[in-house]
């Protein structure tokens, strides 16, 4: 038995991308599942995850919970979301360097699947570049984090995967892109977008018979989608219907059932964009950091910077179009390979 100690923390508060993630990475690693221990420890509502995914030992964040988990593993995993990132808030690299410290104390080997990276700032820091040093093998989830890694972990320790949300995805489609519909999904990560009257106005030229505003963060954050919501005038917010895409009691699989997938879709959200692919919808990806910016490369989708006054951002998602199926099916095939490699890597037998 493989004791197995996920050393992200961010799962339970409230992005319900991390979900889609995490299900499919567990959906993956199900061949395994009689040969594994998994164990998380998070600063958020445990019971919620216990009953989202029973397959994890959810822990609290303390700090010797923590380090007694780290201690009893066999392997730390680093698994998906951004890491490297520093453009907003050093939140997670200051995580990763008490993670990293524990598991050297420990002798523990260390592991990073479906990762990706935020901003290029990040990348340059002493501690982030020590911490990748650290790593055994790291599984990025796109080539631009492939490419910037490998300055940090040479000797084939970079190993390209993809998202781990494509995993889920191929199992559990999002629903078809309705015809007339036309999807929002706006983050701007505590700050303001000022191009958004511009963007509304522009908007209002799509022949769409119904507009949704969609919340994949459960939480009222700064310059998230429900406070932005809230900022439009009454006018405005009277064309739109905002709807949370999390219930907090459903299971992934329950809320992706009813995701808005729309004709259109303006996304500032990572796995919004990857559910729009799935779903079919033409997209325009606001490329508010590099992560979304590879998400648009990824899925073939025209980008818009936060800075311009798009005026003609309707046309743009007219002549926008989703990538292939056959793509997306590849994307789940590097991300299913991945978790293969993993478990090959660290001594699970072949199922």
């Amino acid at each position: 038995m493989k004791a197995i100690h996920i050393g992200h923390h961010f799962f339970g508060a409230g992005n319900l991308g991390d979900d889609f993630m995490l299900a499919g990475f567990l959906a993956a690693m199900r061949p395994w599942k009689d040969q594994m221990r998994l164990t998380c420890c998070v600063p958020h509502a445990l019971e919620p995850l216990r009953r989202r995914f029973p397959e994890i030992d959810w822990l609290p964040y303390d700090e010797p919970t923590r380090r007694s988990c780290i201690e009893q593993c066999d392997v730390w995993l680093g698994l998906g979301g951004s890491p490297f990132q520093c453009a907003v808030s050093r939140w997670f690299i200051d995580h990763l360097i008490a993670e990293a410290h524990q598991c050297a104390r420990a002798h523990k080997p260390m592991f990073f699947l479906g990762v990706g990276g935020q901003d290029s700032a990040a990348y340059a820091l002493p501690e982030v570049r020590a911490v990748c040093a650290q790593a055994e093998i790291v599984w990025p989830r796109d080539a631009d984090t492939a490419e910037k890694l490998s300055r940090a972990l040479p000797g084939g320790r970079i190993r390209l995967g993809a998202d781990l949300a494509h995993l889920f995805f191929a199992q559990h489609s999002p629903p078809v892109a309705a015809a007339g519909r036309l999807t929002a999904v706006l983050n701007f990560d505590y700050a303001d977008w000022p191009g958004l009257p511009a963007a509304l106005a522009a908007l209002e030229r799509l022949p769409a018979t119904e507009r949704v505003w969609l919340a994949q963060e459960s939480r009222r954050l700064p310059g998230a989608e429900q406070e932005l919501f809230d900022q439009l005038p009454p006018s405005a917010q009277g064309r739109w219907r905002l709807q949370v895409a999390d219930s907090r009691a459903a299971t992934p699989e329950e809320s992706l059932a009813r995701w808005p997938s729309g004709e259109w879709l303006l996304s500032a959200r990572y796995h919004a964009t990857l559910a729009g692919a799935w779903a079919g919808s033409r997209a325009v990806v606001i490329a508010t950091n590099e992560k979304l910016r590879g998400a648009a490369i990824d899925c073939g989708y025209l980008t818009l910077e936060p800075s311009a006054r798009e005026t003609a951002l309707a046309e743009k998602l007219q002549r926008s179009n989703p990538p292939p199926r056959t793509q997306l099916a590849q994307f789940a095939s590097k991300a299913r390979q991945a978790c293969v490699d993993f478990a090959a890597t660290i001594g699970l037998s072949a199922p």
